[in-house]
């Protein structure tokens, strides 16, 4: 279930009312896509859906094989978020360049954006 949205354009597009900016090709293919995500009660139910169009979210600036350390971490998780934690966070190719980006905890999507892939 989609639980937020980072984008107020999204949120306009899934309620089915995109703006004159959005291509109507992208707008439904938006649409088909966020309904498999508002679908999907788990992870597995959204690999099942969208096979290899679905990646998780890898920050490639950080090396494997740096260790964490305590000085590393906040001390409470909750009100301090490391911003390089990627656990639980997806993207998934839309087509004509564009990816949605979201954290899927638990069943519910959060913070679901859209992003413009890289140029060459």
């Amino acid at each position: 279930m989609i639980k937020t949205f980072a984008s107020p354009r999204l949120r306009m597009i899934w309620w089915g009312r995109p703006s004159h900016s959005t291509p109507a090709n992208l707008a439904t293919v938006l649409r088909r896509d966020l309904a498999l995500l508002h679908a999907a009660t788990d992870a597995d139910d959204l690999h099942q859906a969208c096979g290899r169009r679905l990646q998780p979210m890898i920050d490639e600036s950080i090396p494997f094989d740096a260790p964490a350390t305590d000085s590393d971490r906040p001390s409470d998780p909750d009100l301090d978020p490391d911003p390089n934690d990627h656990q639980d966070r997806y993207t998934l190719r839309v087509g004509y360049g564009w990816w949605l980006l979201f954290r899927f905890t638990a069943g519910e999507a959060h913070r679901v954006a859209l992003d413009e892939a890289p140029g060459p």
